[in-house]
């Protein structure tokens, strides 16, 4: 007897309908509090203060750390990777589900940007629609791609490893977006919105690969494809820790009060 596949969708439709209302809901809200329909700026202004408070020491190596994991460069490593792995295994319908979910996440994501035009809380010298805060895209790219692939790793393997994998990776989703608040770069409604928004795809991202059920033999690249993520990292954080570390040191000094703003590397 032919074992049926296993899909990403491990929830019904009842409960991947609740997840999507709850996200609609939260990205609305925190919009609005944005765009000064409600005092959503006290409460960022509160979180800031309180972690800026923490800002230095030893912490500041590990989020700077933990943030390179959620670059865009090697994100789109991560999506190419997992994709790819697909493909290799026939799994064709799933591969076209992700690149389309991965490939529109920064449209939607810029044209937020655009729209809302929100002032970072620190004075990082982007241009273009990356100089604009709302809502975060390391935050939103990371917590869609991480979380298909904790996604992937919950359905592919068993026991006390299916829970290591996949707990690591919502670990590190969330790690992804105390970094951010914690360098400076992003307010904390950025970061919940940059959630609440790959929420919304990573439940699109469920019901459209649960229609079309691909034979169990995808699950076999995954493993293949874990490794690939592991090894690459180490070698990208080499070449991009000292620009990431020169930036970020820059606006640490440039926001300490009574420190002259000097020359600022380019991001």
């Amino acid at each position: 007897m032919r074992r049926r596949a296993r899909t990403v969708a491990t929830f019904g439709g009842r409960q991947l309908g609740w997840v999507a209302g709850v996200a609609a809901i939260v990205l609305a809200l925190l919009a609005l509090g944005v765009a000064g329909f409600w005092p959503l700026t006290p409460i960022d202004r509160l979180v800031d203060r309180l972690v800026g408070s923490l800002r230095g020491g030893s912490l500041y190596d590990l989020m700077l750390v933990v943030t390179a994991l959620g670059d865009g460069l090697f994100l789109t490593l991560v999506a190419v990777v997992t994709i790819a792995s697909f493909l290799f295994t026939g799994a064709r319908w799933r591969a076209m589900c992700y690149t389309l979910c991965f490939g529109s996440m920064p449209v939607v994501v810029h044209t937020i940007k655009l729209w809302i035009a929100r002032p970072r809380p620190s004075d990082i010298p982007y241009t273009g629609v990356d100089q604009f805060s709302f809502p975060s895209s390391h935050v939103a790219h990371s917590a869609l791609i991480y979380g298909a692939v904790a996604g992937l790793t919950f359905v592919t393997f068993r026991g006390w490893m299916r829970w290591s994998l996949t707990g690591s990776f919502l670990l590190l989703v969330a790690m992804i977006g105390v970094s951010r608040i914690y360098l400076g770069a992003h307010w904390f409604s950025d970061v919940l919105a940059g959630y609440a928004l790959a929420g919304l795809f990573l439940v699109m991202l469920a019901i459209a690969v649960a229609k079309h059920p691909e034979p169990p033999r995808f699950s076999r690249a995954i493993p293949i494809t874990l490794f690939v993520i592991a090894a690459a990292f180490p070698i990208y954080l080499m070449i991009s820790l000292p620009d990431s570390d020169a930036l970020y040191r820059a606006i640490e000094l440039h926001q300490r009060p009574g420190t002259p703003a000097g020359s600022m590397p380019s991001p």
